[in-house]
Order: structure tokens, then sequence, then C-alpha cells
């Protein structure tokens, strides 16, 4: 089970490494359409810190499939903080940028439409 959770560990990040190159290729054409600056390049900043931890992730799973001394906990937790959440921390602030400024509109129109609904229904009630 401890060597599941570990493929998933790093099939994560994999996962939302693609994601993230999705928005970045959606997000530059809408930012060529609407004649936006170049903010999709954040998107390479965020692919890098998401792809960044994996090879140091497979090196501790081939150490665990060895069999080989496995270090403390704390010193443990302390590999997993530096490795894994700051570079994640990371790459999520720069992806929340830079789709912020591409797509908060959506935000409008939904709110804009959800006040649309309301008055319809004071409207015809």
């Amino acid at each position: 089970m401890i060597y599941l959770s570990s493929a998933l560990y790093i099939i994560g990040p994999l996962s939302v490494g693609t994601m993230l190159m999705l928005l970045m290729v959606m997000s530059r054409r809408l930012g060529e359409a609407l004649e936006l600056p170049p903010y999709y390049r954040l998107f390479f900043v965020s692919v890098f810190f998401f792809i960044l931890p994996l090879p140091v992730a497979w090196v501790l799973l081939l150490l665990k499939a060895w069999g080989l001394p496995q270090p403390e906990p704390l010193a443990t937790l302390v590999i997993k903080i530096l490795v894994a959440s700051i570079p994640m921390t990371i790459a999520i602030t720069f992806a929340l940028f830079a789709v912020s400024k591409y797509w908060g509109w959506i935000w409008g129109e939904l709110l804009g439409s959800g006040r649309k609904e309301e008055e319809r229904r004071e409207d015809q009630g």
C-alpha cells in the first residue's frame, strides 16, 4: 500500500502539470484574441515547479523499494515540505495569478447571470 501511495504522489503532479499546460494553451489563445499581455508564460514557471520535485520523489520511492534505511520521521517531514509542499505552493500561486488575469471575467458573467435570473423571477412573481 505504501508503494501505491508513493506512485500516486508521482502521478498527481504529472496530471496537474498536464492540466496547467492545457490552461496555458487556452489562455494564450484567449490572450491573443483579447490582446492581453503574455501572462500565459507564468504557466511555464508553474509547470516547472510542479515537475521539479518528481526526480526526488522517484529517488525516495526507489530507496524505499530497495529496503535501504529510512530517514527519521522528522527528517522525512522536512524533506516532504521542502521537496513537495513549497514548490507546489509556488506553482499554484503563479498559475492562480495567470488564471485570474485571463479568466477573471467569467466570475462577472456568472454573477451577472445570477442577478438577471433573480430579476426575472421577481418580475414574473
